[in-house]
Formats: structure tokens, C-alpha cells, sequence
């Protein structure tokens, strides 16, 4: 009986770390453009990818903390679009792969700030930009919308 309350716990943390996917925004910090961008497209959401540098930019580190890490901005019923952070760190080590992957897409999305949050409609076009914007989620997610509304007149 011990056993199946202990495969229980762990077959529920499973399923809580694989359904994430699902939510509206990518709460994780995975760095996988490429799937972020399949999610967009069989979804039929804009992506928001987010150049950060949140362990050298308080800028970076402002709108991670105060926008992207708060659970409001994952609620899949207050904003439909999708989150693919991509980190700069100085202090933390990555993969390599992780890093070319990176710095690719800051030379073809030629960024030059930290931090930089690119829309992109589901098929990959940019729509427009941002930086870090006070006021928590709402303010946030309201310009958001405002760049992907100008784009659907």
C-alpha cells in the first residue's frame, strides 16, 4: 500500500510537469525555439520570444520577475499567446547547443537590448516589439495585444 500512495505522488508530479505545455505561456525556462515555434503553429497562437539577460540586465530581470514568472501571465484564459525565453546569462553555464541556438536568433532577429521581446504571428512573421514595460502582466499583455490587434486590421 506504501509503494502505490509513493507511485501515486509520483505519477501526479509527472503529469504536472508534462501538461505545462499546455498552458498559454511556456513557464519553464527551456529554450527550445524550435518547439515553441511548432507549438505557435499548431496552436494557432503568437509567440512572444523574450531575449534576456537576467543575471546582468535589471531591466531583464524586472520583466521576468515582475511579468513572466507571475502566475497570472500563465493563465490560459486571460492571454492567448506563447513564451519561448531565450537566456543570456554571464554567471550560469549552458549547453552548447543551447548557445548557438542563442545567438542565431539574436542575429536573425538582430537584437541589440536586453531585454528584447519579439511578437511573432503563428507562422513565425514578426509583428513588432518590446522592452520592459512596469506594471506587472496586465500592462504587459495589453501592449502585446495591442501589436497583434494593429496586425489583424
Amino acid at each position: 500500500m506504501r509503494m502505490h500512495g509513493k507511485s501515486y505522488v509520483i505519477s501526479c508530479y509527472l503529469a504536472a510537469v508534462f501538461c505545462c505545455g499546455a498552458l498559454a505561456c511556456d513557464l519553464s525556462d527551456d529554450t527550445n525555439f524550435s518547439a515553441a515555434a511548432i507549438r505557435a503553429r499548431t496552436t494557432n497562437r503568437p509567440l512572444l520570444l523574450a531575449f534576456l539577460g537576467t543575471d546582468w540586465s535589471m531591466s531583464s530581470l524586472r520583466l521576468d520577475r515582475e511579468v513572466f514568472d507571475q502566475a497570472e501571465f500563465a493563465d490560459n484564459s486571460k492571454y492567448n499567446f506563447l513564451l519561448c525565453k531565450i537566456h543570456f546569462y554571464q554567471t550560469q553555464k549552458r549547453e552548447p547547443h543551447v548557445l548557438v541556438q542563442n545567438q542565431q536568433l539574436a542575429e536573425k532577429f538582430h537584437v541589440e537590448q536586453f531585454p528584447t521581446v519579439i511578437v511573432l504571428n503563428p507562422n513565425g512573421v514578426e509583428l513588432g516589439r518590446l522592452g520592459y514595460i512596469p506594471g506587472g502582466p496586465q500592462k504587459f499583455a495589453a501592449a502585446v495585444d495591442k501589436i497583434i490587434g494593429s496586425q489583424a486590421r
